[in-house]
């Protein structure tokens, strides 16, 4: 299971909602730190929980930055290959196709490199 800090999470043997709040070794295997109504913190096997939502932050300054630096970046790749493709003789369609298949591949994989949440596999 792959869980987030702010992830919440039902424990099964009592149904108890609860966050994540953190997580810790254990000689019994990996524990998660669950934070459950009035502040208590209880420390549960991975097996002892449901994910019920996954957290959710809002998009910073620098998340935004860092996107339109990316796809700026996809861009240029782009038209990189796009030209190379047209010198070598390829037709409209299939540079275009090449542009812009390059455009989504380089854009989207630095965004999902760079930008997802950081998920922890207990």
């Amino acid at each position: 299971m792959l869980l987030a800090l702010g992830d919440v999470v039902r424990v099964h043997n009592d149904q108890t909602l609860g966050t994540v709040a953190g997580f810790a070794s254990h000689s019994h295997g990996n524990m998660v730190c669950v934070q459950v109504s009035g502040g208590t913190v209880r420390a549960i096997q991975p097996h002892d929980l449901e994910l019920v939502a996954r957290s959710f932050k809002p998009v910073t300054t620098g998340q935004s930055l860092a996107t339109l630096l990316f796809v700026v970046l996809g861009l240029a790749v782009a038209v990189v290959n796009g030209i190379s493709v047209h010198n070598l003789g390829a037709d409209l369609l299939l540079t275009t196709f090449v542009t812009i298949a390059s455009l989504t591949t380089i854009t989207g994989g630095l965004v999902n490199t760079f930008q997802r949440p950081r998920r922890i596999r207990v």
